[in-house]
This record gives C-alpha cells, sequence and structure tokens, in this order.
C-alpha cells in the first residue's frame, strides 16, 4: 500500500473524528467534533491516505508542550517536546504501515524543526518502543479513605495559613486561574509537561454525555493571603449501599507550588460529606501523600507507565537537560528509524553539571538504542539499571556508572498529565 501523509484542516475533523471513532470505539455523541478538536493546532494535524484515493486510514496530531527535566546540579530546565496525540489507524487499513509512516513523519517534521523530544501517552505499550520511544515516568494512583490522616508536622504551621474553595470548572476565570497555576507548578516539578494556552479552556469544559453518573468537573483552588498557590480538578459520584453514603471522588489533576498547599489540598479532598473513597492519579513513585498517609498498606495504590519521551535529536536533547556530576564519554546510540541519530556522540559534562553533545569518531565507550536515553531522560530509569536488563552494552569499564550518575536525579518524575 502506498501511502501519503497530507496535511488536515478544521473543515476534516468530522472525518478524522470518524477514524478515531473506529479506532478506538467510543460513543461519538459523547465527543462533539467542534468541541473535542477545539483546542488543534491544524498545522500539527495530518491524516493518512491510500494511492488513488482520498480516504482517511489514520490520523495524528501533536502539540506545542514541555517537559520539566533534570537541570544542572538540582536546578531544573523546561526542554521543548512536541505532546504527540490522536495516533488513529482505521482498522480496516491495519497492518499496511500506515502507523510507521505517520510517526516517521512526524519525527522528520520535527527534525526540520528542531524540536529535540516527543512524548506520548501509549494506548497499548507494545507498540512504540519499536519507534524509539522509552517510558520516562512511572505515576501512581492512589486510592484513599475519607478521612485518611496525613501526618506532616514541620508544614502544619504553613499549611494552617492555606484556605480552600471550590468552583465550577467550566468557565474562563476558572481557566485562566489553572493555567497559569498549571504552568507555574510544572516548571518546578520534574516531569511535569506543560501545556499551551490553547488548551487551557477546553480542557475544562463540561461535556454531560461524559459524566457517566458524576458530577461536572470542579477546581479546588487553594489560597496563601488571597494569592492562588495550588489547585485540584476532580469531581464526585454519589453512591449508597444499604442507605449508607459511598460516593467517590476522582482527581483529574492535582498540582502545588509547595508542600505545604499539597497537603492542605489532599486533606480537604478527602473530607467531603457523603463520599468513601477518593481516587488521585498522576503521583511520583515517591509522592508525598503516599508516605503522609503512611506507605503503600495504608492505601490502594497501583502503578502505570506515564510519559514516554523520544529523543527525535540526540545531540540536542543531551545537551538541553542537566547532570548531577561530570562526565565524559561516547555513546554509540542505536536508532534505525532516525538515521541522522545512528552514530557515535560525545557527551561532556563539566563540573557544575553543564552538558554538550557533539558528533564524533571515536571510539565509544557504550553503545545503547536510543530507546534507554529517553527512558533516562527524566532521571528515573537509570543507565545501570537498563544495562543489567541487557539493553545497554558497556565497552569501556566503567562507563555505565558514569553516565548513569551523571543522568540520575535525587527525585522521581510525575505523572504526565493527559493529552
Amino acid at each position: 500500500m502506498s501511502i501519503s501523509i497530507v496535511p488536515l484542516t478544521a473543515k476534516d475533523r468530522q472525518r478524522l473524528l470518524a477514524v478515531d471513532l473506529a479506532a478506538f470505539f467510543f460513543d461519538p455523541s459523547a465527543y462533539p467534533a467542534d468541541i473535542v478538536t477545539s483546542h488543534f493546532d491544524w498545522a500539527r494535524t495530518f491524516g493518512a491516505t491510500g494511492e488513488g484515493s482520498d480516504e482517511l486510514a489514520g490520523v495524528y496530531t501533536s502539540y506545542d508542550m514541555a517537559v520539566t527535566a533534570p537541570g544542572p546540579g538540582d536546578t531544573l530546565n523546561v526542554v521543548p517536546m512536541a505532546g504527540l496525540s490522536w495516533v488513529s489507524v482505521h482498522p480496516d487499513h491495519r497492518r499496511r504501515g500506515v502507523l510507521r509512516q505517520m510517526i516517521t513523519h512526524h519525527f522528520w517534521q520535527l527534525h526540520e524543526q528542531g524540536v529535540a523530544l516527543s512524548g506520548l501517552h501509549a494506548a497499548e505499550v507494545l507498540i512504540y518502543g519499536r519507534f524509539g520511544y522509552g517510558i520516562s515516568s512511572v505515576e501512581l494512583e492512589l486510592k484513599l479513605e475519607r478521612g485518611t490522616v496525613f501526618t506532616a508536622p514541620l508544614l502544619e504551621d504553613a499549611a494552617g495559613r492555606i484556605t480552600t474553595r471550590f468552583v465550577a470548572a467550566d468557565s474562563d476565570d476558572a481557566a485562566r486561574v489553572v493555567h497559569d497555576l498549571h504552568l507555574r507548578c510544572a516548571r518546578d516539578t520534574l516531569g511535569a509537561v506543560s501545556r499551551p494556552q490553547r488548551m487551557a479552556r477546553p480542557l475544562l469544559v463540561d461535556l454531560p454525555l461524559t459524566r457517566q453518573g458524576r458530577e461536572p468537573w470542579q477546581v479546588l483552588l487553594a489560597r496563601v493571603d488571597g494569592h492562588p498557590t495550588g489547585y485540584a480538578v476532580f469531581s464526585r459520584e454519589g453512591k449508597w449501599e444499604d442507605w449508607r453514603a459511598k460516593g467517590g471522588v476522582t482527581v483529574r489533576e492535582l498540582a502545588s507550588a509547595d508542600p505545604a498547599t499539597l497537603l492542605a489540598l489532599a486533606r480537604r479532598l478527602v473530607d467531603f460529606d457523603l463520599t468513601a473513597s477518593i481516587t488521585i492519579g498522576g503521583g511520583a513513585a515517591d509522592d508525598p501523600l503516599l508516605w503522609w498517609a503512611g506507605g503503600p498498606r495504608a492505601m490502594g495504590v497501583k502503578a502505570f507507565d506515564s510519559l514516554w519521551l523520544r529523543l527525535i535529536d540526540v545531540d540536542a536533547a543531551l545537551t538541553a537537560r542537566g547532570y548531577s556530576g561530570a562526565c565524559d564519554l561516547v555513546l554509540d546510540v542505536v536508532d534505525p528509524v532516525c538515521p541522522w541519530n545512528q552514530r557515535a556522540w560525545r557527551l561532556t559534562v563539566d563540573r557544575d553539571g553543564v552538558g554538550t553533545c557533539v558528533p564524533t569518531s571515536d571510539d565509544a565507550d557504550l553503545r545503547l538504542p536510543v530507546q534507554a536515553l529517553g527512558a533516562a531522560y527524566l532521571g528515573s530509569r537509570s543507565i545501570a539499571a537498563q544495562a543489567r536488563q541487557g539493553l545497554v552494552t558497556e565497552l569501556t569499564a566503567g562507563s555505565v556508572r558514569m553516565l548513569s550518575r551523571a543522568m540520575s536525579c535525587d527525585r522521581e518524575p510525575v505523572g504526565a498529565i493527559e493529552f
């Protein structure tokens, strides 16, 4: 099958939605095309067609985003990232190379534009590794009981000065406050993904058919002396068993500018009347809520893959992040999908943790697939651990340990927001 990648416009939104509907088989009445695509950047939206036909065999879009990566020493760097989304292949066209053609087109576009990273959430975990993506963060889903006690003695005074109040999410004012806080908190949170302004308002639009018995989304705002310091986007669902209230609270997004704000928000979320359980997603492996509540056995804990990262340009991506220690190593990167990456690169990091990555003809110290660099990019999945998994080959003694320590971070990345 000869496949062409063609640009799509707002006039194609119904055709795009038809492909996505066929691939993911959701209720079309719950997703009005003009609303669910209102945040699209149509210059970044494409379709795949077969030879001699304008029928869409596949579609994808991407968002102008950023991810907060390790910086030099104990700082953080915000690195531009394309957020790949809405990747869909019509069932009639599976196993014909449509997905590969779209992904390859996405990579070439970013390479020409100078965007060093692509990130996504994977609908199926077996798909994207073969295109060079690696799981860079793992997120925890915490299930708490109403009245859960969070113990943090050193934060009590600060948390006592924080007020919380919730408002309906579907409003221009709520969207403005949430987006400002989102960007502010993401800059200071390892692994956080920052969304563009165009996504701020559509994120909070109420779609009645998608509630499935829940209330419309609400925003719980935290303030100190009248200034916003954090928020939670949540929804409650009423439920009764034997005439006793067993309602649930689902928290879709939670962000705070400081630990005391997180503590105040969490205490409010576990104290709503007529509820019995609270589910909070997007937490890091070292999420404070987990330990303030007493540890994993104090609640239900599930772990999921979160942000998958792909280095589009190895040199630019490795230069954009910071490091925990000095190193001077030659990396033999294996990347058959992006041939411009498949070569030897010298990564040099000074004592301040500032790195540069340039092409070299010198002998390599270690050989690794581009997926391994994506997995280690946020400092969580260490190079040393991946070497023990058989993913990284050490060619010079001590090189794995040196790179692993340089790319490590003292904290775990949070789970990425949905996109």
